[in-house]
């Protein structure tokens, strides 16, 4: 089995999720991982399992020979290094969201197209069984047309918010923020499932832990949000209502979707149960394809991602043998997509008012 060779910019989700998570697959070889900050070369290495480290991400597109990389940096940083992976013949697999705002995915698509290249979004959990199955009731038309769609998300990290700094994700100049962490991979599943993208948005967006002091008095004050709420309608004509909270005090995660159709109703808990009914039947739960399980070896952080980004290694392995993308692949055009949507979001949370997306 011929491996493609990755190299990785980033040492914090690259190096803890990606790095690993390519190391127990047989397609892949992460040759080379590179820090953004210059951060401590040991360190990487013993998160990472990858010996050969940069300091200098440009470095590692100069002397690599790389069959394409993983931007996996801050925000504000994702478009000047794809752009430069571009300019080596590589392809790109960025993580969401994908840029600062809509301006900066019209560059990104743009160097793209001239590389000839792929441009892929890491939406890892379109590869869930349970998103999965979703797309696939959807998709067969047994709800009819979708009439409303809830989605709500709430995140048991309030003790986290005090106690731990967030670093570029509690500022929104350097693309930090729940909206883009969270909020793009509601936006690009929603998007995803209905084959359908937002029309327009009323929003707010909250930040309920504002500012973090450490033990020596110095205080990080955040500018992004850690939570936000979003009324809106889709251009098929579905109305929606998104939610995310992230400074809640609870034992675990809980995420809930539910779709409203003229046919149906379908209901998607924490990502791992699905239940339709048809018509005004009582609701029964779906069966999902099975879970795979993390080899026993994989660090505990990267196994938690193991169900959904395995079976999306599986589809960019099988995008780069046949040449054509595999079609729950996401990619730029979708990437670019979604950030119309933030962007609306933040106009209408700083203006107050409605904004029609795009």
């Amino acid at each position: 089995m011929a491996k493609y060779r990755a190299g990785i910019i980033g040492t914090g989700f690259g190096a803890k999720v990606h790095a690993p998570m390519m190391k127990f697959h047989d397609g892949f070889e992460v040759v080379a991982i590179a820090s953004v900050s210059r951060g401590n070369i040991e360190n990487t290495k013993q998160l990472s399992g990858i010996e050969n480290v940069y300091t200098d991400w440009k470095q590692m597109l100069e002397q690599e020979e790389l069959d394409f990389v993983v931007v996996a940096s801050a925000v504000h940083l994702h478009k000047e290094m794809t752009l430069a992976a571009f300019n080596k013949d590589i392809h790109v697999l960025c993580e969401k969201p994908m840029a600062l705002n809509i301006a900066e995915t019209e560059e990104m698509i743009a160097a793209r197209n001239d590389a000839g290249k792929l441009g892929l979004i890491n939406h890892e959990f379109r590869f869930l069984p349970a998103r999965t199955k979703v797309k696939q009731i959807l998709n067969s038309g047994d709800l009819g047309e979708i009439m409303h769609v809830r989605y709500e998300c709430t995140f048991p990290s309030f003790q986290s918010l005090v106690s731990n700094s967030r670093g570029w994700l509690g500022q929104a100049e350097t693309g930090g923020g729940m909206l883009g962490a969270i909020g793009s991979h509601m936006v690009d599943s929603l998007h995803w499932w209905t084959d359908s993208s937002f029309h327009e948005v009323f929003a707010n967006l909250t930040t309920h832990v504002p500012e973090f002091k450490d033990d020596q008095g110095n205080v990080e004050h955040r500018t992004a949000d850690d939570a936000f709420q979003i009324i809106g309608s889709l251009e098929n004509g579905a109305t929606v209502t998104l939610e995310f909270l992230s400074a809640a005090r609870q034992i675990t995660n809980s995420m809930r979707l539910e779709v409203y159709g003229t046919k149906g109703t379908l209901i998607m808990l924490d990502d791992n149960k699905v239940f339709f009914s048809s018509g005004d039947a009582p609701l029964e739960e779906v069966v999902l394809t099975p879970d795979i399980s993390a080899p026993a070896e994989m660090p505990a952080v990267a196994a938690r991602y193991y169900n959904g980004f395995n079976r999306m290694l599986d589809a960019l392995y099988e995008t780069f043998n046949s040449g054509k993308k595999h079609p729950y692949l996401s990619e730029f055009e979708n990437g670019q997509m979604t950030q119309k949507v933030l962007d609306a979001v933040r106009l209408s949370a700083k203006e107050g008012k409605k904004v029609i997306v795009g």
